[in-house]
């Protein structure tokens, strides 16, 4: 039980889940609805579709794996009780597995993008397990580029799916053209909030690991700049990601829609509003290891809007229908 423990601590199982509800959600509560209401189909079948968010999970499996590989020496100082390499996991048996994991991964990237009509998204994944093989030897040890390359990688969990929505990009039907516009902004919007999300949660992370890093000769924003002056950069951040989520609101009441733009109020403004006051007095590893806690908390709920937005069409269409 210890080692299976370990492992989906080594492979970080709850962010996979998190990994497989973003683009299942993303593609049956967003493009699936808004396709078949235009009189169209998903691309992929539900067992292409399937493949696509395994190969997923299995290269960021992969990604997690050979960080904590590369990071046994700074875990070993910032969080000694997160380390499962050489207690549980032989080093050359963990990056074994590793490349095995992201050989399966790019075999099932090719095919899926062979069904979905265009080869060349199949290299998505290579480049994906390139980039975070990179970001665990040295991106991450730099100022700002590890976060933002975490960040983006992070957001192209959702831009995936309408990337293998082939027909999004050929449409000359006008119904289709309708449908992929409404894809591409909704859809814009999700991968806009999970990028700047993402790259709050990776910088406050910095702070909270500052000491570790800073001994293993890591140049992470804090360290670059300081902790004060790193924190105005996340609270730029949170600016910019409020403003975003206000100015949907801002729709929403011009449409009449008020339960909605509450809702978001609920779910996303106050909780952010809470990461702006306790970032302000944050000072301890601690502090801020809580506040990382509640902006994942914040990622869930701003990606479980798909399925509020999701009922409430629903729920909207058969009142008109009634």
């Amino acid at each position: 039980m210890k080692n299976i423990s370990a492992l989906l601590k080594l492979i970080r199982f709850n962010n996979l889940l998190f990994v497989a509800l973003t683009q299942y959600l993303i593609q049956y509560a967003v493009i699936t609805p808004i396709l078949n209401s235009a009189g169209f189909q998903p691309t992929l079948s539900n067992i292409n579709f399937f493949l696509l968010v395994l190969s997923t999970v299995l290269v960021a499996a992969a990604g997690y794996m050979i960080n904590d590989y590369f990071d046994l020496k700074i875990d070993s100082f910032n969080k000694p009780k997160r380390i499962t390499i050489g207690k549980y996991f032989k080093p050359h048996g963990v990056i074994l597995a590793h490349q095995i994991i992201n050989g399966v991964a790019v075999i099932l990237g090719f095919y899926v993008a062979w069904q979905a009509g265009n080869f060349k998204l199949g290299f998505i994944h290579p480049i994906t397990a390139g980039l975070l093989w990179f970001y665990s030897t040295g991106y991450k040890k730099q100022p700002l580029i590890g976060n933002v390359v975490v960040s983006f990688l992070t957001a192209l969990v959702v831009l995936l799916v309408v990337l293998f929505e082939n027909q999004l990009f050929h449409a000359s039907d006008l119904g289709m053209m309708e449908a992929a516009k409404t894809i591409f902004i909704v859809t814009f919007f999700y991968f806009l909030f999970a990028f700047l999300i993402s790259m709050i949660r990776e910088v406050v992370k910095d702070m909270e690991d500052v000491k570790g890093d800073e001994s293993n000769g890591c140049r992470t924003l804090p360290i670059v700049l300081g902790i004060n002056k790193t924190k105005w950069i996340v609270y730029g951040i949170l600016l910019m990601l409020m403003s975003g989520v206000a100015y949907i609101q801002y729709i929403q009441v011009s449409g009449g829609d008020f339960i909605s733009t509450f809702y978001l109020f609920i779910t996303l403004q106050i909780p952010l509003l809470a990461v702006f006051y306790f970032l302000i007095k944050a000072q301890q590893q601690k502090e801020f290891s809580f506040i990382s806690s509640l902006v994942k908390v914040i990622m869930l709920m701003g990606i479980l809007t798909m399925a509020y937005f999701y009922l409430l069409m629903h729920t909207t269409a058969n009142s008109g229908i009634a």
